[in-house]
């Protein structure tokens, strides 16, 4: 298992800002004006609402504008929010530094994914100092109140032993924590470990189970992990037509492995052209599903 650092935290707080739609929207002018008012839950409120264009049209510098009020108050997850659009440069200049602050404030407070933030900081030294020991102690934090990415990244220091003793039995129960709330990293983490026996008995079918669920989660990795287990009979029957499927949605993700594999497919001819027509059939039906998935999930 590669060290790897998704610094994810930026990119779920964004999500959180454009997804985390309450069942009625609140309406624009009754939430500007207590927002108006000095309110710091209704700045965020309208923070949120210029960053979707709920209500209004979407402007992620007065987004930002309001995250700024409302988290000059101490409201936490504007506190995370903020840094988000500090790291990323949405609607505000890139400022790493500012970012970090707003993190560590919010972490402070007890905000997961702020928790989360900074061990992410720490451990890939980004924007701070590297530092493992710091980056344990907020994964630790932000894992104990169950944010999956968190977990998943506690999981992956006990494997490298990264600021802590190297410890298979540990990454593992993090790793499967992670898994199993849908952190899609962990997943293939999680088979990563059972392909290997690192932590846990060698188990085929468990490998081949937690990558085809990372998988079909769109993970390019695990697409290529899957491939290969079809390619090799591991913990399922071997499938070319099938094991191509997998490596060509791996390349398409961008993932070298599959690349790899998919181009000694087509430089080898391992495929009839029945074969090839057939996986390519499976690889356009599987991108329509989950193309269409995205869309009905999409908030209006």
């Amino acid at each position: 298992m590669k060290r790897m650092f998704y610094l994810f935290a930026g990119l779920l707080a964004l999500a959180r800002i454009l997804a985390d739609t309450p069942a009625a929207e609140p309406d624009f002018n009754t939430v500007k004006a207590a927002a108006e008012k000095g309110d710091p839950k209704s700045q965020y409120a309208l923070a949120k609402c210029f960053a979707r264009g709920s209500g209004v049209a979407q402007d992620w510098s007065k987004a930002a504008e309001y995250f700024d009020k409302s988290a000059a108050q101490g409201y936490a997850l504007a506190e995370t929010d903020l840094a988000a659009l500090y790291a990323k440069g949405q609607g505000v200049k890139p400022d790493l530094t500012t970012a970090f602050k707003w993190y560590l404030k919010a972490a402070e407070q007890g905000d997961p994914l702020a928790q989360f933030a900074v061990g992410d900081w720490y451990r890939s030294g980004h924007g701070v100092p590297k530092d493992f020991a710091n980056a344990l102690q907020w994964y630790r934090k932000s894992a104990g109140q169950n944010q999956a990415e968190a977990q998943n990244a506690l999981g992956q220091c006990y494997f490298h032993g990264e600021g802590v003793a190297q410890n298979y039995e540990e990454a593992a129960k993090w790793l499967r924590e992670a898994a199993e709330q849908g952190c899609v990293g962990a997943m293939n983490n999680l088979g990563f470990l059972y392909e290997n026996g690192f932590g846990v008995k060698t188990d085929a079918h468990e490998a081949a189970k937690w990558y085809r669920a990372a998988a079909e989660a769109q993970d390019g990795k695990a697409q290529g992990n899957l491939g290969r287990c079809y390619e090799e009979g591991i913990g399922v029957p071997r499938d070319f037509v099938l094991a191509f499927k997998w490596f060509k949605l791996s390349a398409m993700k961008g993932d070298a492995i599959g690349r790899r594999y998919m181009q000694d497919y087509l430089d080898n001819k391992r495929l009839n052209p029945t074969q090839q027509a057939e996986s390519e059939r499976l690889v356009n039906e599987f991108l329509a599903q989950k193309l269409s998935w995205e869309k009905s999930t999409v908030p209006h």
